[in-house]
């Protein structure tokens, strides 16, 4: 993946198989860290610097304290910075600690850039604004330098400035509100899916499961799971592939349940009878159960993230509504980003 400035990224794949050493499958360790290092320095790539998300997008995992400092110190090892994106900090539906990146005492302080955001946390995807916080005097002289060509415009920044000003509304109303309809909403979506016999990795944060259609996929290859897609896509149904996020396992898809119960019931009906319809000859799914109706709504509105592959699934839906007329009122359990 090729970004600005001709940077390129090294993924460091995380996987379903759980070792001896792993309690949960796709967990980040600092050997596999090591491991990602190793393979840039054979390949001739010069790694300078370490890119986290957290809670992680798309599995909804919080990183422990602990593994936050192993990163920590992995990254001094190396000489590495730090970008840590915490845009989904407050969209936790669990009783979990979290540890924000600074809060904790880092080997090189001036190496730490934190990134926040306004879009995921308080249902503002229209608002483009974030924040970008770091110590580095040389990284501030030069996001200074490229501001001036993207201005928060005033009337968002006095928005936004009355709306953080309000702090007890925000910890003792916004919060606890959105935290308990994201529980809600999320309920309503593993056990809708648990009832087509999908499983997900178990998550504590974001908008989104992180679940495994694998045995839906005629084949365990990629071009099975964009079949499989596009084949959701002529359902009614817009969910991001595995591909989209670089996940080496072909089958996981992402899905986002931050929205009402109707609709979420709603996909799942569709995600039943489209899987059906696919997977018939070799997979009966007539004895699945119906997806419950009696569940409290919750609503619960966002945007999420694009990825190196989101431009092109978009253009793919485009053209797939030009050319099917019956391609409407598409159930999007991944929202359209701007």
């Amino acid at each position: 993946m090729d970004l600005y400035g001709e940077v390129k990224a090294v993924h460091v794949n995380l996987d379903s198989k759980i070792s001896e050493y792993e309690s949960l499958p796709f967990r980040l360790t600092v050997d596999k860290l090591e491991a990602g290092m190793q393979h840039a320095k054979e390949k001739g790539i010069r790694v300078r610097a370490l890119i986290l998300i957290n809670p992680h997008n798309p599995l909804g995992d919080i990183y422990p304290e602990q593994l936050l400092k192993d990163c920590l110190d992995f990254a001094h090892r190396h000489k590495l910075h730090v970008i840590m994106d915490e845009i989904y900090m407050l969209s936790r539906f669990e009783d979990i600690n979290f540890t924000s990146i600074l809060s904790l005492n880092a080997p090189d302080p001036e190496r730490i850039h934190f990134m926040w955001g306004f879009s995921k946390d308080f249902a503002m995807c229209g608002i483009r604004v974030a924040v970008l916080h770091t110590r580095n005097k040389e990284i501030r002289s030069a996001l200074n330098r490229l501001a001036s060509f993207h201005r928060c415009p005033g009337p968002i920044q006095c928005i936004l400035r009355q709306l953080i000003a309000d702090r007890e509304w925000i910890n003792k109303t916004y919060i606890p509100t959105n935290q308990r309809r994201l529980r809600e909403a999320h309920r309503i979506i593993v056990d809708g899916l648990a009832a087509l016999g999908i499983p997900v990795l178990q998550n504590s944060a974001g908008l989104y499961v992180w679940a495994d259609f694998r045995k839906f996929l005629k084949a365990q290859t990629t071009e099975a799971e964009i079949d499989l897609w596009w084949k959701l896509i002529h359902g009614k149904l817009y969910i991001n592939p595995g591909i989209a996020f670089g996940c080496c396992e072909p089958g996981w898809f992402r899905l986002v349940f931050s929205d009402v119960a109707d609709r979420i019931n709603l996909g799942i009906q569709r995600l039943k009878v489209t899987l059906q319809a696919y997977v018939s000859e070799t997979i009966p799914m007539d004895d699945l159960k119906e997806v419950p109706s009696s569940l409290v709504s919750a609503k619960v509105c966002s945007d999420d993230d694009s990825s190196e592959w989101g431009e092109e699934l978009l253009q793919r839906t485009s053209e797939a509504r030009t050319q099917n007329n019956a391609i409407v009122n598409v159930t999007a359990f991944t929202s359209a980003t701007g």
